[in-house]
This record gives structure tokens, sequence and C-alpha cells, in this order.
């Protein structure tokens, strides 16, 4: 009987030991109990919501990683540790350095059909779409009113956002669809609106923008996430270059995105740049927009990212130079000419397969990054809307440059 009985605890111990494990591998599987950043990166409770940290974790994980063949993989993956846009240490290390000079001579006159469209950016439309996409306001989709508090990739409310950018095309009669793509057998969708190019419609300039966003915790279902800044600014900038540009007629042809899954791992992106290397479309540039809307110092500094020249992007940056010289326009353009941003925004994805590509952001630096980055404040009120005005005049003027323009 006793032998039974020692059997029969042993049994049980055993049977203890495989639910303990079980339990553990489930655990170590849901992200949602800790804080883990856009990298898949797991830290500390603590670090959730204190702003942007530059401190590296001991470790990594590989917590809801894609799976192999969701994406080509000539993609590396997002480097942004604890997400923060960009590499501090990079920053530092080049902050002395001297760029390759720019040529801001032999300018030529202002096109007054250009001039006129930067005049007629609005400051109160970019207002009232970053208060509705931030969930301050309600925003209306299929003739209801709804009033979203996230933009998270795993929250329902994207849908709506998604849906209120197909109808801000739609009214502005610029054709736009939605453009699916899988990670993990989930289905997810970017937002493509395409401006037929007149005379050479098969170059393509690309600009680009994330519509999701965070509050600390992008591998969960998050309940709020206004996202004002990041990326709600690009989000309206790109509208605002849309509603500039439709009828213009430019040589090119011109497709706005508005990716998902960034915050998670460039997935969209990533996605959408494996289609246009896939049908070997002749992107001659792509731009994306990330985070225009916070200017926290005097100057109206303004950064253009081009991976120190990567497959030749340094030439978009000189033509950003020369299209806010030859406007006017009320910025400081910096040419960080780094490596500050590599793998961190959605130009990435283009660069992994060799097309031209920057980063036009606000600035990213210790000391002028935006403190509501990944927090519930950042809000429109924490935004800097007449420096946000000024970036997407300048974003305007490039576009038309770079999609053949005069």
């Amino acid at each position: 009987m006793s032998s039974i009985f020692l059997i029969g605890l042993g049994a049980l111990a055993l049977l203890a030991l495989f639910l303990f494990l079980r339990k553990s591998r489930r655990s170590s599987d849901q992200p949602d109990s800790s804080h883990v950043d856009s990298s898949g990166v797991d830290s500390s409770p603590d670090d959730a919501h204190k702003g942007h940290s530059h401190s590296v974790p001991v470790g990594e994980t590989e917590v809801l990683a894609p799976e192999a063949g969701d994406f080509d993989p000539v993609h590396k993956g997002k480097a942004a540790y604890r997400g923060c846009k960009f590499d501090p240490d990079e920053v530092r290390r080049t902050r002395n350095f001297v760029g390759p000079k720019i040529d801001l001579s032999n300018l030529p006159p202002v096109n007054p059909v250009v001039q006129a469209a930067l005049a007629a950016v609005d400051e109160n439309r970019i207002r009232e779409h970053m208060l509705r996409l931030s969930g301050e306001l309600p925003l209306m989709v299929g003739g209801k009113s709804i009033k979203i508090a996230t933009r998270s990739t795993h929250h329902g409310d994207l849908q709506h956002a998604l849906a209120y950018i197909v109808e801000q095309y739609q009214a502005l009669g610029i054709a736009a669809r939605r453009v699916p793509y899988k990670v993990r057998g989930k289905q997810l969708e970017n937002i493509e609106a395409v401006i037929p190019g007149k005379t050479n419609p098969d170059k393509v300039v690309v600009i680009g923008s994330h519509l999701d966003s965070t509050a600390g915790r992008p591998w969960g279902v998050e309940a709020q996430a206004p996202g004002a800044d990041d990326d709600g600014s690009g989000t309206v900038g790109v509208l605002e270059l849309a509603r500039a540009i439709k009828d213009m007629g430019l040589p090119y042809t011109v497709r706005i995105l508005h990716f998902t899954g960034e915050e998670q791992g460039l997935w969209g992106s990533y996605a959408y740049s494996d289609l246009v290397a896939a049908a070997k479309t002749d992107v001659v540039a792509m731009v994306q927009v990330d985070m225009i809307g916070y200017c926290g110092k005097p100057g109206n500094r303004v950064d253009i990212h081009d991976g120190a020249d990567k497959n030749g992007s340094h030439s978009i940056a000189v033509a950003f130079f020369r299209a806010i010289a030859r406007y006017g326009i009320n910025l400081k353009p910096v040419d960080t000419h780094n490596h500050a941003v590599d793998d961190r925004s959605d130009h990435a994805g283009f660069l992994d397969h060799g097309y031209k590509a920057v980063l036009i952001s606000e600035e990213f630096t210790d000391d002028g990054f935006n403190p509501n980055y990944h927090q519930l404040s950042d809000r429109v009120k924490n935004c800097n809307l007449p420096y946000m005005v000024e970036v997407v005049k300048a974003i305007i003027a490039l576009t038309v440059d770079l999609a053949g323009g005069k």
C-alpha cells in the first residue's frame, strides 16, 4: 500500500512540474504582462511610462516576431531599444561631423502653382484631423460619428482610423485602397493612395507615414494610445500633401502610403516594399514622414536622414534643402548623414531593397526629442502646429521636385 502511495505521489509531482513548465512557457509568450518595445525587447515595468530611454537591455526576445516567410529575408528587423526612434550613441558619435556640402546656388525661380499650394496649407484643418485621429474629437466613418481612443495595431479602433483615411482620399477624388498583408497568419492592412503621373507614370515616388500608434506597450491591445505626434502628424501631413498636389499633373506617379504595424517592427512597410520590389517598380525615391509635430526649441529644426548616403539617398537630402531655400520655408534643415535611424522607421524596408529612401522628422537628439513619445500625453496640445505647417510645406515642395515637377 505504501509503495502505491509513493508512486502516486511521484506521479502527482511529475504532473505538477509539467503544468508549471507549461505555464512558464505560456507566460513567456504573452507580452502583455511586461513592457516590450517595438524591437521585441522586454524591459522592466518601471520603465514603461518614463518616456524614451537610451539604455540597451541585457537580453532580447523573439516574442511575437514574424514567422519565416512573412517578409523577404533581406530585412534585418527593427533596431529600436525601448522604442527609441534614434540611436543616441550614433548621434553623439557624429555630432560634430561635417556632412557633405549642399549647393544652394542657382535655385530655380518659384513655381507660382507650388507657391499657391504652400500658402493653402491650413493649420486649422491639420489640427482638426489630428484631434480626430488622436481621439479628442469624433470622426465620421460611413456616415456615423465614432470616437476612437487608440490606433493600436491590435485594437479594433484602428479599423475606424483606416476607414477614415480612405474616406478622406475619396472626398479629394483620389483613388485609395487597402493593401493586405499577413504576420503570423493574421491579416493586417496598409492604405495606398495613388496620384497617377501625367507623362511618366511608370516612375513612382513613394511618400509614407504610419497610422498605428502606441503608448509604450505595442505588443498588447492598448485601449489608449493617442499618438498625435507619433505618427498622427505624419499621417495628417501626407494627407495635406495629397490635397496640395492632386491636380498639379506631375510627370511621375505619387503613391502615398499609410503603413500599419510600424510600432511592432515595420511590418506594413516591409510587406509593401516587398511588393514593389517583386513587381520591379521603378521607385525613384521613397520619403518617410514620421513625427513632424514637435519642436520645443527655437529655430524650427527639421532633420533628414539618408543613412550616410545609402543607395545614393543623399540626393534626396540635397533636393530637400534646395526646396526649402527656393520657397523661403521657415525651417532649419539638418542633414544628419549618419546611421542613427537605420532600421528604425518605414524607409528601412525600401533601403533594404536597394531604393533611395530617407526619413524626415523633427529633431531626433537627446535634448530635442519629444518628451511625450509613446506616452498618453502625446496629444495635439503638446504639438507645435505652426512648425508642422512649415514641415508640410517643405514636403510638398520636395515631392513636386522628386516627381519631375518644375
